[in-house]
Formats: C-alpha cells, structure tokens, sequence
C-alpha cells in the first residue's frame, strides 16, 4: 500500500513539473521541442554559429529540410541570423540567450518547477524536501 501512495504521489509531482515544462514552451511559442530539434540545438551550440550547409551536412538532410527547422527556431527567438561579410548568401546561425538555455539545460523548467514547489511548502518543508531530494544524488543543472 505504501508503495502505490509513493507512486501516486510521485505522478502528482511529475505532472506539476511537466506542466511547468509546457508552460515555458508556451511561453515561447514553443509547444513542443522534440529529440532532433534538441540535436539541431545541441550542435549549433557547440560550433557557436553554424550556416544552414554545415547542419545540412552534420544531420545528413536537405537544406530546404534544414531551413524548415531554423526558421521555426527563428520565429521562436530560439536562433538568429548573421550575414557573412565576405559573402552576403552566406547565413551564420547562433543561439539566442534561451536557445543557449534550452540547448545546455533544463534550467527554464527547473525553475519554473521551483517557483511553485516554493509556493506551496514552507521553509522547513523545502529543506526537507532539499535533504530528499539529495538522497538521489539529483545534482543542480
């Protein structure tokens, strides 16, 4: 018995995050970012700009495909746009402040999470809360 209230309680825990996450999302006009998107992120990322070829390249997908998902990340203020001096058919693609959020972390949620986990429990309750939540070896993000 006790372990199916831990379950159910863990369920409610886990739909307040999950709400939180699809919050931010909205808020960015984002309803849904999905594992390749994450990849596309993740890349841009590393390289620190990056034109519509290189990414075409990387991920193995036309450029026309590959110019579908900038410029959702465009209208979503997820990535912007550099001309090239030399070159001005040439695009430099980097990420925006929240694209850099988005691509390195779950920091947007997690704080999102926080901010209502803080407005339910008192000070005693959060560092309760704290202490169990360390247990699991959860490391900040």
């Amino acid at each position: 018995m006790e372990e199916e209230n831990i379950r159910i309680s863990l369920n409610k825990f886990l739909k307040m995050y999950f709400d939180s996450c699809k919050e931010v999302y909205n808020e960015i006009n984002f309803s849904r970012i999905t594992g390749k998107q994450f990849k596309y992120l993740k890349e841009i990322h590393s390289k620190g700009e990056a034109t519509l070829t290189e990414l075409a390249t990387t991920f193995n997908v036309s450029k026309p495909t590959m110019n579908e998902f900038i410029n959702k990340f465009l209208e979503s203020k997820i990535v912007k746009k550099r001309k090239c001096v030399e070159d001005k058919r040439v695009s430099y693609i980097s990420l925006t402040d929240i694209g850099v959020t988005l691509a390195t972390t779950n920091i947007l949620e997690s704080k999102r999470a926080t901010e209502k986990i803080m407005n339910k429990l008192n000070e005693e309750e959060s560092k309760a809360l704290m202490q169990l939540f360390n247990k699991f070896g959860v490391d900040e993000q």
